[in-house]
């Protein structure tokens, strides 16, 4: 993490964010980035101790969101039978939650290959996935008339799902665009999910 927050650290946290969008991970160049702050590639040492120290800095803020985000439904879902998943509007809220952390999930998504995140989106769609059959279970047992899928179909859906969400970083979408492709997502899919949940 960061010793510092003098200018010049400020500065070395904008060019380090610029190359790994524009290099990614595996590709980026720390010669780059002193050359473009004005000190030397050893002077970088002194604010971070490694490549994989700047990228594990530049992502800290939206994993800790997303963990909190996943967390808060979680619990909803464990502790509320009557909680409706598809009551809430996840088109609008993925989207002013990507945007709010449009640069953050952007280095996940596109750019983190050779980094210690590279298995971030396969990693959040297995949760997606055991969270999704958790809640199946949890609506069975209170006796609602549910559908049985396999696990590869549960896995299936949540790939599918996670995959659609993050189409709007990889295609560099503007927010209006987001809110458009995120209605269709939910028009697409939700139906089916309603279906093996046993929710009119």
């Amino acid at each position: 993490m960061p010793k510092d927050k003098t200018a010049t650290n400020a500065k070395i946290i904008q060019y380090m964010r610029e190359e790994f969008l524009m290099y990614g991970y595996e590709k980026a160049s720390l010669n780059r980035v002193s050359a473009k702050v004005g000190i030397t590639t050893a002077g970088l040492y002194k604010h971070f101790k490694s490549k994989e120290d700047m990228f594990c800095f530049l992502v800290k803020d939206v994993l800790e969101d997303f963990r909190n985000m996943t967390d808060r439904n979680v619990e909803q879902m464990e502790t509320d039978i009557s909680y409706n998943p598809f009551a809430d509007d996840w088109a609008t809220i993925w989207v002013d939650f990507i945007f709010k952390h449009y640069e953050g999930i952007k280095l996940l998504i596109c750019c983190s290959e050779g980094s210690p995140y590279e298995s971030f989106e396969e990693e959040l769609i297995e949760h997606e996935a055991k969270e999704d059959k958790r809640y199946y279970e949890i609506l069975k047992a209170s006796g609602k008339k549910v559908k049985e899928i396999s696990d590869e179909q549960w896995h299936m859906l949540a790939t599918a799902y996670t995959h659609l969400v993050f189409e709007i970083v990889r295609h560099d979408m503007n927010k209006k665009e987001a809110m458009k492709h995120m209605k269709f997502v939910s028009e697409l899919l939700y139906p089916g999910w309603k279906e093996i949940y046993g929710i009119g």
